[in-house]
């Protein structure tokens, strides 16, 4: 039957404890894909990227996972001359210009993480990711000390400039991946960051104030897997998108919602407009269109698109359109 890339995450034996070590302990060949005890608290580093503040590194996700606090850009700065944090969390990028990306990595294992590769790709407007949409800026190595250590996080910047352009009317999306490649490798699925803890994703495009009347976005939906797929577009409240904290530059302010003046919809196809459709192909995309009128200044309209497969959410995309 088909399906689409799952998590294999292995078992618990339920062998880690105070008990006495015995001599089945010493010659016995555990499955390969078990682990003696809860992963979270094994003698290992335990690397995720958040996909919401509150994140702790549990997967599946629970929420829009592709709205990363832990994806970051200076806008318009080369990382030559970028700091090592960004002096603002918030930014959009400057289509055309380079721009520096960052990523928060963090570790609540109860070991040090010695060699951290961390990858840093954009990919054109979509949904759900895949390899082949996918396109490497830079690639760097760090380390993480272990949980309660003092150095069990921090934000490392990409060494090479990402230059973006608008495409079919959105901002490219970022992705960044992180793994110890001996103590906790990337493990499956390698694009799908709503059950990979080591994968950040950002597909969030600040729109222009009317630009989606007169230029829809055209979003990709990714590979189906022969799975049959909804896609739907709903609004959102400001207030429900905790990444405009690091946009507005201060915790719990957010953008007020703006006045509900016209329609959103998306389309497949050449098709109908309308809140939802059923996708059957893969290569299938979907036009993004809204009618409100320009905010007024301080609020937003915020439009979440996502798809979904057998009842999970795998992919997403969301634009926020300010006053």
């Amino acid at each position: 039957m088909p399906a689409r890339p799952g998590r294999r995450p292995g078992t618990d034996r339920g062998d880690l404890g105070d008990g006495p070590l015995t001599g089945g302990d010493l010659h016995s060949r555990p499955p390969a894909t078990s682990w003696p005890g809860p992963r979270k608290d094994l003698q290992l580093p335990y690397l995720f990227m958040r996909a919401n503040p509150g994140d702790t590194g549990s997967r599946p996700s629970v929420g829009p996972f592709w709205e990363s606090p832990d994806v970051l850009l200076l806008a318009g700065v080369d990382p030559s001359m970028a700091p090592e944090i960004p002096p603002a969390l918030g930014q959009v990028a400057l289509a055309g210009k380079p721009n520096t990306v960052y990523a928060h990595l963090w570790n609540f294992g109860h070991a040090a993480a010695h060699d951290v590769i961390v990858e840093f790709l954009w990919c054109n407007p979509s949904l759900g990711i895949n390899p082949a949409g996918a396109h490497l800026i830079g690639r760097t190595v760090t380390h993480l000390g272990a949980k309660g250590s003092g150095r069990a996080h921090r934000v490392v910047k990409c060494p090479d400039a990402w230059v973006p352009t608008f495409v079919n009317g959105g901002h490219e999306c970022l992705l960044v991946r992180a793994w110890d490649v001996i103590s906790d490798p990337l493990s499956t699925p390698e694009w799908d960051a709503s059950v990979n803890r080591h994968l950040g994703q950002r597909n969030i495009h600040v729109a222009a104030a009317g630009s989606l009347a007169d230029q829809p976005v055209t979003i990709g939906v990714g590979p189906l897997f022969g799975v049959p797929t909804t896609v739907a577009v709903e609004r959102a409240h400001p207030a429900a998108v905790p990444w405009l904290q690091l946009h507005t530059g201060t915790r719990g302010v957010f953008p007020t919602p703006a006045p509900v003046t016209g329609d959103v919809g998306i389309a497949v196809g050449g098709g109908l407009m309308g809140d939802s459709h059923a996708v059957h192909d893969d290569g299938a995309q979907v036009l993004l269109t809204a009618t409100d009128a320009p905010p007024p200044p301080g609020s937003a309209h915020v439009y979440r698109v996502t798809a979904s497969a057998g009842g999970a959410t795998f992919g997403g995309y969301t634009v926020v359109v300010l006053g």
